[in-house]
């Protein structure tokens, strides 16, 4: 992001700025609120035709842009839908039909154009048209991405091993083996986690320190990063001043992702927010400079993933401030990663 223009953003607080933060849940009597209310933000736009009575999240695209996948909730029942973005009249078609189960969490690779998602039976593999099989061993496992071979996946691996952290973030290939079972270390617990598509030995992640005869709670959670280039791999928080002997809220933030080039990860957080709401923030990715929050929190917005030119994101929001159900938008970012 131009810096010029990020300090001016910063600068522009007031009176009205502060009523803005009071109304919206933000303290600005915080370090961070200031940066909250660096207006404009990136506004939504949905992918088709909203309010409908359905909750969508959780989209991915594929590498032309051409067909997003998402997760849609229909009277309790969560199954996987995708929709052609080249036709404007174009309706969500069922993913993965035949399966007499619920599909969550996908994640298209670029690479070969597969698609793998999961449920409680575990880690599934399918091609674009939906036709899927279940990987062998995967009851257990949550959240698969890929790595940019195309043939191995990190996932969120919930599954005991005695002496190593559940849950933990473990590489595999697509017919279950586990080639790496901790990507992180033994002390954090590593959940969703984005492989770098450039240099694949850099995974961010969320997680938190391990706590003795504790468990692992998602609200609690940092972005971190792990470098598997070292032995054993080197493991950092994305933020360096989140502080490790205590969950400090103004660094929350979960569902990492990195951007095509690998120089960004945008994630989710309702840090600094006292109604709870989610924003999506953008920081570079070696952590060197402090996050941008790129949409207003009203929104709530969550799960997003870079289009393959780098400047767009695919996320969920509300389908309108204040409601419940959720829907498909595309943001455009250019002006806060270049």
């Amino acid at each position: 992001m131009d810096l010029n223009r990020r300090q001016f953003l910063v600068k522009t607080s007031s009176s009205l700025v502060a009523g803005w933060a009071l109304a919206n849940g933000l303290r600005p009597s915080s370090a961070a609120a200031e940066e909250v209310n660096s207006i404009p933000f990136a506004n939504p736009v949905f992918l088709m035709k909203y309010p409908q009575s359905v909750t969508d999240f959780r989209p991915v695209v594929n590498k032309t842009a051409t067909t997003v996948i998402f997760e849609r909730t229909i009277s309790g029942s969560t199954k996987l839908y995708s929709l052609d973005l080249t036709n404007p009249s174009a309706k969500p078609v069922l993913f993965a039909k035949g399966l007499n189960a619920q599909s969550f969490r996908p994640d298209w690779s670029w690479q070969t154009g597969e698609v793998v998602f999961m449920n409680n039976n575990g880690i599934y593999l399918a091609s674009a048209s939906g036709a899927h099989s279940l990987i062998t061993g995967t009851a257990g496992m949550t959240y698969p991405t890929w790595y940019p071979d195309g043939a191995t996946l990190a996932v969120y691996n919930n599954q005991p091993k005695t002496g190593e952290p559940v849950p933990r973030t473990s590489k595999m290939d697509l017919t279950g083996k586990v080639l790496q079972d901790v990507l992180a270390n033994d002390n954090t617990w590593a959940g969703f986690a984005s492989v770098n598509q450039t240099s694949p030995n850099l995974i961010a992640f969320a997680g938190q320190v391990v706590i003795p005869k504790g468990t692992y709670d998602q609200n609690k959670n940092y972005i971190w990063l792990t470098n598997t280039s070292t032995t054993p791999p080197t493991v950092t928080t994305l933020a360096p001043n989140a502080p490790k002997d205590h969950f400090d809220p103004n660094f929350q933030g979960r569902a990492p992702w990195y951007s095509p080039d690998g120089k960004w990860i945008v994630f989710e957080s309702n840090r600094f927010n006292s109604k709870g709401l989610y924003s999506i923030f953008i920081q570079i990715a070696d952590g060197s400079s402090a996050a941008v929050r790129v949409t207003d929190p009203r929104w709530d917005a969550q799960h997003a993933k870079f289009y393959p030119n780098g400047t767009e994101l695919v996320v969920t929001v509300l389908q309108k401030f204040g409601g419940t159900n959720r829907g498909i938008a595309k943001l455009d970012v250019s002006a806060f990663v270049s």
